[in-house]
């Protein structure tokens, strides 16, 4: 499975003040050591101004260096042509994560934990809504798990 992670609002609250606070990473830390077959995309807007292992570093230094290489690259950044007419809304990031996803030959099921449901369509199965205001939390950890191993279970 692949899951692909936003950071403001999911790896820290938005509301901290501090973006480069990583309050929330030892959440995703329980996640990625229960489940074994996740490997991490970065769909977080944090791509456009990072470096990878820069991105990887945030969300591994302090404890989850031994998870490094479940982090696999970057959606791409879609952005639509200049002048060009389009529908709305776009539901951007998970345009980028299904591009990621046939781009890379992935067939398998996915998961985006993202705080903001606007960049989803409202039929998107594969979103896991984080509240913005405190980022992952133990009882997310919990249902994002079980739905993961559901998933596991069935594929």
């Amino acid at each position: 499975m692949i899951l692909f992670l936003d950071f403001d609002g999911v790896l820290h609250p938005e509301i901290t003040g501090a973006p480069d606070d990583f309050v929330c990473r030892q959440h995703l830390w329980k996640i990625l050591r229960t489940c074994l077959d996740v490997n991490v995309v970065f769909s977080t807007s944090w791509r456009e101004m990072h470096t990878v292992q820069e991105l990887i570093d945030f969300s591994t230094q302090g404890g989850g260096e031994d998870l490094v290489h479940r982090f696999i690259g970057t959606t791409p950044y879609v952005l639509h042509e200049p002048g060009a007419f389009r529908a709305y809304p776009y539901y951007r990031r998970e345009n980028e994560c299904r591009l990621w996803l046939s781009g890379n030959g992935h067939r398998h099921s996915w998961l985006a934990i993202d705080d903001y449901a606007r960049y989803f369509s409202p039929a998107c199965t594969s979103l896991f809504l984080v509240d913005t205001k405190t980022g992952l939390t133990e009882e997310a950890v919990a249902a994002i798990i079980q739905r993961i191993q559901s998933n596991l279970l069935v594929n």
